[in-house]
């Protein structure tokens, strides 16, 4: 792997939502930042809500017919045994809030936020709109950051 990369990321469902509908917009980086992690060159760290907001996204790609139920099962199971390394805790939910209320954004993506500056690790998501308003250089653009 090229050195250029950090070792330890976070995501957002923004990035992982692109591994399991590849045609999405920038689903190439998203695709080169999963065959990173899984040849273990880098680590990826989340929020413990992300496997809520994964589960969400199949449910929601269902009932739109983008996946079938079947496959949309069997994608959770596989998705719930990558080595993500999950994270929550008292003191995160309370920077959750507070980035929530100071950056005017839900405390979904200010959970993201709150981890990134917790572990002092880069934040990529698909989402430039809270790249704009997330005002810390560890918020990146998966256009710009694995590109």
């Amino acid at each position: 792997m090229n050195s250029k990369y950090p070792t330890n990321i976070i995501l957002d469902s923004s990035v992982i939502a692109k591994w399991f509908f590849p045609s999405e917009e920038d689903s190439e980086t998203a695709l080169k930042i999963r065959d990173h992690f899984l040849a273990h060159e880098i680590s990826v760290s989340v929020p413990l809500l992300i496997y809520y907001e994964i589960n969400n996204l199949l449910r929601t790609a269902i009932k739109r017919f983008r996946i079938s139920e079947e496959l949309a099962k069997e994608a959770y199971v596989g998705f719930l045994e990558l080595e993500l390394v999950s994270y929550s805790s008292r003191a995160l939910m309370v920077m959750a809030l507070e980035n929530a209320i100071s950056l005017d954004i839900s405390s979904y993506d200010a959970s993201y936020i709150a981890l990134s500056k917790y572990l002092e690790i880069p934040f990529i998501t698909a989402d430039q709109k809270l790249v704009d308003k997330a005002k810390t250089n560890l918020v990146q653009n998966l256009k710009t950051s694995f590109g």
